[in-house]
């Protein structure tokens, strides 16, 4: 394999981690909270990958300057969390 075949890798684990999210909330609703964490997983992961990966290794996860992309990625991030743990508990 060549560098050009793995650049895509980190979007591709970052991809799998929010699908493994939202397939875990459709098959365990009642589980949502836990969904959230997953998702919140994969932008803190897609953050730390954008933050260590030069921008031609980040490959899709490159949207901006990095700077910004991982102020995105962790803020999204944080949000999640926080809006889900506003949300009252059952």
């Amino acid at each position: 394999m060549h560098g050009q075949d793995l650049k895509e890798v980190p979007f591709l684990l970052v991809l799998t981690c929010e699908l493994a999210a939202v397939c875990y909330a459709l098959a365990a609703p009642q589980h949502w909270l836990r969904a959230v964490g997953g998702i919140t997983i994969g932008l803190a992961l897609a953050g730390v990958f954008r933050l260590a990966l030069s921008n031609e290794q980040a490959g899709l996860l490159r949207v901006r300057r990095r700077a910004f992309d991982v102020a995105c990625y962790w803020g999204f991030g944080l949000l999640a969390v926080v809006f889900a743990l506003s949300l009252p508990q059952r």
